[in-house]
């Protein structure tokens, strides 16, 4: 017999996807209807609301048009002087860089947005750009300057008393508060939004205020009140066919149930909030719950379904790339092997936990350095705004000095009419004259000195801002990508010590870490000589020294150093490089391109796996190949495989692979006026193909 509960939840359900389909579809064509305008439009002015309109519909379905239309809207008010419209089109190109984690840009035109707003006297933009600098601090974790922006936001909106920005106000702050657990001010800040929405009687809005409130209730004990918010939230949710507010109430519930001890009902109020987050696909909110029902699974000792949840918790947080819910994933996890005595597993589990943390404060250094830029950035932008008022000052001064010596000249012209008759004076009166344009001609030179200034410091700045972008680039990912290298394997042996002294390895499972220790110390070893090479090269740039050299003899010594790995896994080798195939190149560089390629060849292939090298003269070139039949290169990782991005591949042994090496192997066969690229298939294996110029063929470098 079907549950009539359930019936109905899944047409109001059903019905709220239609309704929210329905309303894509009728954005969309707004958005087309728009773009048609803006082409038959001809005249610049009138194009204005054209793309204001398409700024606002395109927030959430394509923020890079949203943006290219923002710049639009800002290049004719600029052009026009529209006061009105200059800030808000910078305001709008300042979201399109916070969603997409563009912070530094971000505040960039945020602040750019407050200083129109503030100097055209617009306080709804100005707020407006208050709550972006709010938000973007928020994103960079500085939760202080957040609230203090939110603040100055709240006080321009309550003069406007603009409900909609007050509300989404106290919801911000609110939120900030409840993450830096000061539940008792959140409390407060929730409450003035739900009483905003009851007067506004916005029903969707008053769900949502009940719903946060349940929040702070429960994180304050209280949680009778905290029942009654969820419950009210859940009723008005029901009746609007609001999936996601469905969803959310009851997972509220289920964790007050949890908590309260009654696991019955929470289970069942966690089920119907993961069955609406799979309907609504937000596997975000999924693996949130999951991690909850892991927890009142755990705590009744239903260690296998436990087990089932927390996989499931962990699977969906990998899907959406969150690594504060894997971190929260695998602490269940642990726990649960931890109970199984599934020791190995547990181990396995918190190294993983390890090398997240260990990117997340990576994470966070890189925000910080974006915070001090943004700060050093914005105190050279001050002094430079100084100067520049200091030269207008000047400015302004000569051109009084202009308009007196002009109204002097005047007046010798009239007394020179005057006295023309007065023969002994008129040499006097030329004379003077004279003097005069001699002042003003040094007074216009000095100006175009100032101007030709001013025009240099202004090159000098953006010459130094481009470099300045592009060290801090390099910068970043060097820092970024040596944090996490480095520490891991430290991190990983901290770890192994504390499991052997606590007495939960035996001696044959420490034997076996300790060698895949040792082959992760070696792999991050090349991995460091590549990195070095990379920044050296970024930082300093790279130096050719062109030599004629046989290439098969660089190929021979590699391999020998590489012999080891080679016998390890029973590996085929023909070498079948032309004895005679001379090259004429950088030989340092070369022997790094070759020693990588065929490390990489190595880790790749299984035992009885064949390596072939061989060469070819094409043209004016040398081409070598190396080919090995491996597990070759995923399809959707060839497309990234000579670009820096920190991504580890794992070997058929467990070695680590590590893309900087190919992005060197590419820049150091292009600075020799050479080519790479490869052929690769899964399960057939992998060919890199180098292409070098001819020693016979060689100029007169």
């Amino acid at each position: 017999m079907s549950n009539p509960f359930i019936t109905k939840r899944f047409l109001i359900t059903a019905t709220f996807l239609v309704i929210a389909n329905l309303a894509v579809f009728a954005q969309n064509i707004v958005i087309d209807s728009l773009v048609i305008a803006l082409e038959k439009e001809k005249t610049p002015l009138k194009k204005i609301p054209i793309l204001r309109g398409l700024s606002q519909n395109l927030t959430s379905i394509d923020p890079d048009k949203k943006y290219i239309y923002a710049k639009q809207m800002r290049d004719i008010s600029e052009k026009y002087k529209i006061d009105s419209i200059i800030p808000l089109a910078y305001l709008d190109m300042a979201m399109v860089h916070g969603i997409k984690t563009n912070y530094d840009s971000s505040m960039y035109y945020f602040t750019k947005g407050l200083r129109l707003a503030i100097e055209k006297k617009i306080p709804s933009q100005e707020a407006r750009a208050y709550v972006g600098i709010g938000y973007t601090f928020d994103r960079l974790d500085n939760p202080q300057e957040a609230i203090k922006n939110y603040e100055l936001a709240l006080k321009i909106f309550k003069k406007l008393n603009h409900q909609k920005g007050l509300n989404q106000t106290y919801i911000n702050l609110g939120s900030l508060y409840f993450d830096l657990e000061e539940y008792k001010i959140a409390e407060i800040y929730f409450r003035q939004a739900l009483e905003s929405f009851e007067k506004m009687k916005d029903e969707s809005g008053i769900a949502y205020g009940n719903y946060i409130l349940g929040n702070s209730s429960r994180a304050l004990n209280k949680d009778a009140d905290a029942y009654k918010y969820y419950e009210k939230s859940l009723s008005i949710r029901e009746k609007l066919g609001d999936v996601n507010g469905i969803a959310l109430a009851n997972y509220g519930l289920g964790e007050l149930y949890l908590k309260k001890g009654q696991y019955v009902e929470a289970k069942r109020a966690l089920k119907i909030a993961i069955d609406n987050n799979k309907i609504l696909d937000n596997k975000y909110q999924e693996a949130v719950a999951l991690i909850t029902l892991t927890r009142v699974f755990v705590s009744e000792r239903d260690i296998e379904n436990g087990l089932k949840s927390a996989n499931l918790a962990y699977k969906k947080a990998k899907e959406v790339n969150s690594k504060g819910l894997v971190i929260r994933s695998l602490d269940e996890l642990i726990e649960i092997k931890k109970i199984k005595k599934d020791f190995k597993k547990a181990f396995e589990y918190q190294t993983e936990v390890i090398a997240l943390n260990d990117s997340l404060d990576i994470e966070k250094i890189k925000n910080e350095f974006i915070f001090s830029d943004f700060q050093r950035m914005r105190t050279e932008n001050t002094t430079l705004e100084k100067n520049n008022e200091v030269i207008s000052t000047k400015n302004v001064s000569y051109q009084k000095a202009i308009i007196i010596i002009s109204s002097l000249l005047l007046i010798f012209l009239i007394l020179l009419f005057l006295y023309l008759r007065k023969i002994r004076q008129k040499n006097k009166i030329n004379l003077l004259l004279q003097q005069q344009k001699t002042e003003i001609s040094a007074i216009n030179s000095e100006l175009e000195n100032l101007n030709e200034e001013l025009h240099v410091q202004n090159e000098l700045t953006n010459q130094q801002k481009i470099e300045l972008e592009r060290i801090n680039s390099v910068k970043n990912k060097f820092f970024s990508i040596v944090s996490h290298d480095l520490r891991s394997p430290i991190a990983t042996l901290k770890m192994l010590f504390n499991s052997y002294f606590s007495g939960h390895l035996t001696q044959e499972e420490m034997n076996m870490l300790l060698k895949k220790l040792e082959e992760n110390i070696f792999n991050t070893a090349d991995f460091l000589d590549n990195l070095l090479e990379w920044s050296k090269s970024q930082l300093e740039g790279m130096i050719v020294n062109p030599e004629v050299f046989l290439i098969r003899v660089l190929a021979e010594r590699n391999l020998k150093i590489l012999n080891t790995q080679i016998v390890d896994k029973e590996l085929q080798i023909e070498n079948h490089i032309y004895e005679s195939a001379t090259v004429f190149a950088d030989k340092n560089m070369l022997n790094v391109v070759l020693r990588n390629l065929l490390s990489n060849s190595i880790k790749f292939c299984e035992k009885g796996d064949s390596i072939i090298l061989k060469s070819e003269i094409i043209d004016k070139n040398v081409v070598i190949t190396i080919k090995d039949s491996g597990i070759g290169i995923p399809v959707e990782e060839q497309k990234k495989i000579f670009k820096l991005e920190h991504t580890i591949s794992q070997g058929t042994s467990g070695e680590k692979g590590h893309h900087i090496g190919l992005v060197l192997c590419k820049d150091m066969v292009e600075q020799n006026k050479g080519k790479i690229w490869f052929e690769s298939e899964a399960g057939i294996g992998t060919t890199f193909f180098i292409q070098i110029p001819r020693a016979d063929l060689k100029t007169d470098e």
